[in-house]
């Protein structure tokens, strides 16, 4: 029999851009919301299902609602929606920098209207899936006022979120705060995705055996047997490994990572410091002194036998990071095709593929990749893959 389940789905609001894959915390909507009673939950579906999807929206445009609607029809589950006794009102900085700021500073419990736990029977549920918009580092307040209303002895939780700038970090963080809240609950690794990936929510929900007809053990994906592809990467905090990762491990190909001989550490990472590493580099780049940043290894065993390569890096300054450009003015890419890719919370690839085919010399055919969320997933790199060709 399916578990049952309780899915509290969100979307992480974008937010202000910033290089060097920095991004903010605050909830960000451009659109205010008006009026000041609280209006009862919307719900949609059969309560008598064995699936409920909870979840709670502050937008004009209800992007969170729109997803909840979305996983509450691919489930067949029951829709409610979260609603503050006293609901957040007027504009974005009124709401961010105000009420959900302070609300975060002080762990407070702003209620959830009676309207709310009306609607829901949690005794007939077994699996919820908890997901919320990303406010100052975790999740609204709100939903621990509600997480904690419950007892939830014996429940799987699964946590949600989307974002078009927000990290897996920050998710990772709201995570042990639905754990600090749902006490006696199972607290499993949610899914974080980008707005609109339907594709991604479908797999998240059929490995997971949250629909129906989806097998308890999902296959893998195909993975084309071939020793010609070549995945480069430089990672400064494990985003782009971790995308190196599921290329490699989709396109059998070979792994290679790029390590600076003075590695960089989580202080020298600080952007908004001027006195950091990376800052007085970038400094040093804009003047024209910049020094090579040496990788401990710039040869690959067996390179003329790669036809594809894949070099993969993180963005700083709206740039391909620069511990790169040793691989990259060491090697001939003759007669190779390279696809770069990058992770980020917002910037994208830029003409970073240009600066790197002109430091190849001109060898090689050098492609534009794809920008990928430091919080991707392996269901959207295969996509990409599949769109790229190589891959069946």
């Amino acid at each position: 029999m399916k578990k049952s389940l309780i899915i509290l789905l969100s979307l992480v609001l974008s937010v202000s851009m910033f290089v060097f894959a920095a991004c903010s915390d605050t909830p960000v909507d451009n659109d205010p919301q008006t009026g000041t009673e609280t209006q009862p939950p919307h719900t949609a579906g059969e309560p008598d299902s064995d699936t409920l999807v909870v979840y709670f929206s502050w937008s004009s445009s209800q992007n969170t609602e729109h997803m909840a609607e979305y996983i509450a029809e691919a489930t067949g589950g029951y829709l409610v929606e979260i609603v503050p006794e006293e609901p957040y009102v007027g504009s974005y900085n009124d709401v961010a920098y105000g009420r959900a700021q302070e609300e975060a500073e002080q762990n407070a419990r702003p209620a959830v209207s009676q309207a709310t736990y009306d609607l829901i029977d949690l005794q007939k549920y077994d699996t919820v899936l908890v997901g919320y918009p990303i406010w100052w580092h975790t999740a609204p307040m709100v939903i621990g006022t509600f997480l904690e209303h419950y007892d939830w002895t014996g429940k799987d939780i699964y946590p949600f979120s989307q974002s078009a700038s927000m990290d897996e970090g920050q998710f990772a963080e709201s995570e042990q705060f639905v754990r600090d809240c749902a006490e006696n609950a199972t607290v499993h690794n949610g899914l974080f995705v980008r707005p609109s990936a339907t594709q991604a929510i479908d797999a998240y929900l059929a490995e997971n055996g949250l629909v129906d007809g989806a097998s308890d053990t999902p296959e893998e994906p195909p993975v084309e047997e071939s020793t010609d592809v070549l995945v480069v990467y430089f990672s400064a905090t494990g985003n782009t490994e971790r995308v190196a990762g599921y290329i490699a491990e989709t396109t059998g190909g070979d792994l290679f990572e790029l390590v600076p001989v003075d590695p960089y550490t989580s202080d020298d990472l600080r952007w908004t410091d001027d006195d950091s590493r990376v800052v007085q580099e970038y400094e040093q780049k804009q003047a024209g002194t910049l020094a090579t940043v040496e990788l401990t290894d710039v040869t690959v065993d067996g390179w003329e036998n790669y036809d594809i390569v894949f070099l993969g890096f993180p963005i700083w300054w709206y740039e391909a990071a620069w511990p790169v450009y040793d691989f990259v003015e060491s090697n001939d890419f003759t007669g190779k095709t390279i696809y770069t890719f990058c992770t980020s919370s917002s910037s994208n690839l830029g003409d970073s593929t240009q600066v790197l085919a002109e430091m190849a010399g001109g060898s090689g055919t050098w492609l534009d990749g794809q920008r990928f969320s430091s919080g991707a997933i392996e269901a959207t790199v295969t996509d990409w893959l599949n769109d790229l060709g190589v891959i069946e």
